[in-house]
């Protein structure tokens, strides 16, 4: 349920706060993750607050300085830029649905810049990355063997952290390797999970106490012990950690797993659409700034497909 926030000042509720409901109510009736509901939340309640403090009691008294005041402190508090682009994007978000609503005149983010966020691409894993981190997992013992099929799975398909945790057993299709996910904004997209991941998986659930369909694919341990839970995202940036830095692969994470599985994809040949439709971007722009090719790939691209070189002979 949308959160109300206490007024500080007047004695029945006021507009700015009557706002905030309205918005995070939309978000509810938009079909919001309740992921979502609280990245709104954690950001917006803070701001209104903030914004009472200083007499401001109704959507059409915030200014663009407002916004920038409250961005520029979070600067000063040392937060990261990616932290502070957050902010920014939520605000931005609220004032632009305000409004469509009717509720402001203008729209004070308008006059707002955007935090600049630093260039910090991970670069993908090599081949060797790959066989240090397979090689560490000891495919004897369930988490082991757990482990091994998560990297072979992140590596094959490029599924976000979120979207590889929600996989139940049943879910991959071990004929063909195709399955449905859902993905951000509760969109569902199918990806297929190569032959050798699909070989883990087997192997992996063999081991497993509780492996019936509909349990989570992914099951979390406590010392050594099955505890019939899924995997939460905490464990797996841990396991994937741990697994790095035990064979000097540094960063291990998710992330850095599907910005993997994307270059090699787009390396071997496939076509921007397709690797699009696979990793759930919204639009090939979203993509290639989140592939953020270097010297090297331009170079490979155009030399196989030169279009003086190979056309013209």
């Amino acid at each position: 349920m949308a959160e109300r926030i206490m007024l500080q000042t007047e004695p029945e509720r006021d507009r700015l706060a009557a706002a905030y409901e309205a918005f995070m109510l939309s978000r509810e009736a938009m079909l919001c993750t309740p992921s979502t509901l609280a990245f709104y939340r954690h950001i917006l309640r803070p701001f209104v607050l903030e914004l009472q403090a200083q007499d401001v009691h109704a959507p059409d008294g915030i200014t663009a300085h407002h916004i920038r005041a409250h961005l520029v402190g979070l600067q000063r508090r040392g937060l990261l830029d990616t932290t502070q682009h957050a902010h920014a994007r939520a605000i931005k978000t609220w004032c632009r649905w305000m409004w469509n609503e009717g509720d402001i005149p203008d729209n004070p983010m308008r006059r707002v810049a955007m935090p600049r966020l630093e260039q910090r691409i991970q670069p993908p894993f090599t081949p060797e990355h790959v066989y240090h981190l397979l090689a560490a997992c000891d495919r004897q013992d369930p988490i082991g063997a757990r482990n091994y099929a998560i990297v072979l799975t992140l590596l094959d398909t490029g599924l976000r952290a979120a979207e590889l945790r929600a996989l139940r057993v049943g879910d991959v299709d071990m004929r063909t390797g195709l399955t449905v996910v859902m993905g951000k904004g509760r969109k569902q997209r199918q990806v297929r999970v190569g032959a050798r991941a699909r070989a883990a998986i087997v192997r992996m659930l063999a081991m497993r106490d509780n492996a019936g369909n509909g349990a989570p694919l992914w099951a979390a341990y406590h010392n050594g012990e099955e505890t019939g839970k899924p995997l939460l995202q905490s464990g797996l940036q841990i396991m994937l950690r741990k697994l790095g830095e035990d064979v000097g692969v540094t960063p291990c994470s998710p992330h850095r797993f599907r910005r993997t599985f994307a270059l090699w994809c787009l390396r071997d040949g496939m076509d921007l659409h397709t690797l699009r439709h696979l990793m759930g971007h919204s639009s090939l722009d979203v993509l290639q700034r989140y592939l953020a090719l270097d010297g090297q790939d331009i170079e490979r691209a155009h030399k196989a497909h030169s279009p003086t070189d190979r056309l013209l002979g």
